[in-house]
């Protein structure tokens, strides 16, 4: 039989009752897991700090489960294995779960218990909600654990939908929380650089995509990238959100491609149960940053003027507080792991969200200049060798493709831009002239970039 999950609300407040069943592939000691961190953050989270105990039963009868690390049990069971716990879910953010009277909303990396090294195996999960309640998940009984854990649910007394296809995959708009939040100027807006992507990219790993989005009631603005999904909390419901969820959408949807399909080898397979550090987090969560905006700009969503307002923004947010760290891009994607994504000693790491933003505009107009080439062609170029053939890249990898479509030595410019921590601004005016853009500091205006 395939593992079984069965889940419903708690008659304890805010929290989630859960029954894991598996049969032992043989008798003897069974090592259990819950994951310590889910893909899109990349720092322990140690969810099971939310369960309180466990009890485990085998063939019906009680049995001894011992705990035995912070996100680890073991036990012994011959026959089928029944475990029940609770989860106390109250994480209102876009990689969390929540129990509320009137939403039912669930990462299930968050609570879903494995058997160590059975990750790959088969499962079905049952979800009791409310009578009447309409909910939204992209995985289908009988798929992997792994695909399970990568795609969030949501269930409330609404959900309020746009759909349409693009070339022949099914996409979808749903919204928990606030009908207005689906506007047709956000619904359009989204039709436009989904299309732009897809005919950009070539090619789209799944046939079935959807923009989930939470309109919850505190002010709030997150996303996380999955598979077959994107799941957004935004709020409060009257705020005028529509610029943060194109921005977002834009952002989100290319992680299709770029960490979902094109994966770090670190990253390939994920493993769950410890911390995995990586060197191209840059790679991952910039180039995403710069193509989000671009794709908005190249749709038609954005202005030219708008465009490069939100280009200023990031390089604003590069040099304005992250110019003087110490730390090259390189070291700062390997210390997500040590400091998480709040504040980290003063000048000590760069966001491999905006510096990396900043690699990914000089890579491109390097290449534009060099010999008409650009990202799009390197991308492309990775989703084939590595994407498309389920196969890890390393950051030698992605230098050599760069330097293949560049047709010279881009040694220096990786060298400067991210293994060391130098002063990039004067290269960086140089590459942005060439491309008739005048990007300077002043004392009154500060950045300008025109």
């Amino acid at each position: 039989m395939s593992n079984l999950y069965s889940l419903k609300p708690s008659a304890t407040p805010n929290y989630l009752d859960i029954t894991f069943q598996f049969s032992p592939r043989k008798p003897g000691k069974q090592v259990i897991q819950l994951p310590i961190w889910r893909p899109g953050r990349y720092q322990a989270q140690n969810f099971a700090k939310n369960i309180p105990v466990l009890k485990a039963f085998s063939g019906g009868a009680p049995i001894a489960i011992h705990k035995v690390a912070s996100s680890t049990w073991e036990l012994e069971g011959t026959e089928l294995v029944e475990i029940l716990y609770s989860y106390y879910a109250i994480q209102p953010d876009a990689g969390g779960s929540v129990v509320e009277e009137d939403l039912l909303y669930i990462n299930f990396i968050n609570c879903l218990l494995y058997v160590k090294g059975r990750e790959n195996e088969r499962c079905e999960i049952h979800i009791e909600k409310p009578a009447g309640w309409k909910s939204v998940c992209t995985f289908k009984n009988g798929g992997k654990y792994r695909e399970l854990v990568d795609s969030p649910y949501i269930a409330a007394p609404a959900i309020f939908q746009h759909k349409w296809k693009c070339n022949g995959v099914k996409f979808a708009i749903d919204v928990v929380g606030s009908r207005q939040a689906l506007t047709k100027k956000l619904t359009d807006a989204y039709e436009k650089f989904t299309q732009t992507q897809l005919d950009w990219m070539g090619h789209f790993p799944v046939k079935e995509y959807h923009y989930m989005l939470w309109v919850c009631p505190k002010p709030y603005y997150h996303g996380v990238e999955h598979t077959k999904s994107t799941m957004m909390v935004m709020g409060p419901p009257d705020r005028d959100a529509y610029e943060d969820l194109i921005g977002l959408g834009s952002h989100e949807l290319f992680h299709v491609w770029n960490i979902a399909t094109i994966r770090p080898k670190e990253l390939f397979p994920y493993a769950y149960h410890q911390e995995t550090p990586f060197s191209t987090g840059w790679v991952v969560e910039g180039i995403t940053t710069y193509l989000g905006d671009w794709f908005l700009f190249e749709s038609g969503v954005w202005t030219k003027q708008e465009y490069l307002a939100g280009l200023l923004g990031n390089l604003k947010l590069h040099f304005e507080r992250d110019g003087q760290a110490q730390q090259s891009l390189e070291e700062s994607s390997i210390d997500l792991w040590l400091d998480g994504y709040g504040t980290s000693l003063p000048n000590k790491r760069v966001s491999i969200y905006y510096k990396g933003a900043v690699v990914a505009l000089a890579l491109d107009l390097k290449l534009q200049a060099k010999n008409g080439k650009s990202i799009r062609d390197v991308m492309q170029a990775m989703n084939a060798e590595f994407g498309q053939l389920k196969k890890g890249y390393m950051k030698e990898d992605f230098i050599r493709i760069c330097e293949e479509i560049y047709g010279d030595s881009l040694q220096d410019f990786f060298r400067d831009y991210v293994e060391k921590s130098s002063d990039i601004i004067t290269d960086l005016q140089g590459i942005l002239a060439k491309s008739g853009l005048k990007f300077n500091y002043d004392l009154e205006k500060g950045w300008t970039l025109h």
